[in-house]
Order: structure tokens, then sequence, then C-alpha cells
């Protein structure tokens, strides 16, 4: 499936998805940069993940050109039939439009069907990232398995421990598979 796709909601601005390119990345660490809230990696790091992990990120962006939110995801080496997704983007501008949501569909939907998982970790402070991967598993109607994943003595700084949020399995032909 494509991520070339726009998508208009009433008294919103259009917005189109699709795969990022390394000349995106720049645009995807200074979204970050400027709104806060998110861990900020190098700009090395949007460029290397626009680039060579493509398949499982997204963007979204106004007619204009306008970057208005991000997805940076990967599939776990030793968990191929997982999306992971890493960090979502939403600009200032652009928030309370349901984005995050509409990025996170178009990117599951433009997976191959070997991909059965959503996986995502969330700080214990961000309520708003809960609620939506909670609402994805609750839309589809699948199961949302929350568990520690990274304790925070693993982080060298004040880090809080990281929950994984894993949900799926997302086609309904794969439900009988293992976990």
């Amino acid at each position: 499936m494509s991520l070339e796709t726009a998508h208009k909601r009433p008294e919103s601005v259009v917005v189109r998805f699709r795969r990022p390119r390394a000349e995106d990345g720049a645009a995807m660490w200074r979204l970050v940069k400027d709104m806060g809230g998110l861990d900020l990696n190098s700009a090395y790091f949007y460029v290397l993940f626009a680039r060579d992990f493509a398949d499982t990120s997204l963007v979204a962006e106004t007619e204009d050109g306008r970057m208005a939110g991000f997805i940076v995801g990967h599939r776990p080496p030793d968990r191929p039939d997982a999306v992971f997704v890493w960090q979502i983007g939403v600009a200032p501008w652009m928030r309370r439009q349901g984005l995050a949501r509409r990025m996170l569909d178009a990117l599951l939907a433009a997976q191959p069907d070997s991909i059965d998982w959503l996986e995502a970790t969330v700080g214990p402070d961000n309520a708003a990232s809960m609620q939506l991967f909670r609402s994805i598993a609750r839309d589809r109607g699948v199961e949302c398995q929350e568990f520690e994943y990274l304790g925070e003595a693993l982080f060298p700084n004040s880090h809080a421990a990281e929950h994984l949020f894993r949900i799926g399995p997302l086609k309904p032909e794969h439900s009988n598979k293992s976990s």
C-alpha cells in the first residue's frame, strides 16, 4: 500500500503522508527541537532513519511542503513481525487534530502482511501517547499488552522507565499466532 495519500479533516489543514527521505532529517530534528517534550536525538539520527528506515517511518506535510509531523520506526531484528515506533512528532500548530492517529493508521496500512504487531515505548508521564496506543488496539479489536521494558537504571541521566505497548495481532488472519 502507498503512503502517498492526502487527508483533510473539516476546518483543518490538508496533509499528505509519504515515506521520508534523507532530506527530511533536518526538518524532523528541528520539529523535535522546537516542540519540546520529546527526546531530541542528533540530526544525524533523523537523517539516517529517514534514509534507511523509510519503510517503517512516515512524514506528514502540508500542501506547501511544511512538515506537520512524522513517525520514526523500525523492525526489531529479533521480532521481524513487528513495527516498533520510536518517536512520533506533531508540530504544535497541528495538535488536537488527530494527526498522530492518522499517521499511525497510514503507517500500519502501508506495512506488508508479515507485520502482526505495533510496538512502542511510552514514559509513565505521557498520558496522551498511552491513550493513543490503547485506542489503536481498542478500535482494531486487538490486545494491547503493556509492561516495563527499559528500566530507568539503564539510562545514564534521569530518564524514566519506558513501558512497552505491544498491540496486535493486527491482521485478523494471523490472530492465532503466538506472541
